[in-house]
């Protein structure tokens, strides 16, 4: 088995979080809670959704996979989304799957 420093940060930091928010502390990132107290997610399975609506040609960027959730282990995007180079960078870096719909 192989992993990544990135990928065992990215774990072992979702893993710290989950017991402080057991614990009843509120975590939060400049982009809001990183994980509710009723969440029960397990670890890199959030799924997002990424609103395209507003493009004719729908293009994944690096801004859209740099916001996500710490916990975001997959995106779905409307079929045909260009992927651009540095957005696909960091899925790679991530781990991140892309589910076309």
């Amino acid at each position: 088995m192989e992993i990544s420093i990135e990928k065992l940060v990215s774990l072992v930091t979702a893993e710290v979080v989950k017991e402080l928010v057991k614990q009843g502390v509120k975590v939060t990132s400049p982009s809001g809670p990183v994980l509710n107290a009723n969440e029960t997610s397990s670890l890199n399975t959030k799924v997002q959704k990424i609103n395209m609506s507003k493009y004719k040609t729908p293009v994944l960027t690096e801004n859209h996979i740099r916001r996500l959730h710490v916990l975001t282990g997959a995106v779905v995007v409307p079929k045909g989304t260009i992927v651009t180079p540095k957005a696909k960078e960091l899925i790679r870096e991530k781990q991140i799957d892309v589910v076309v719909e």
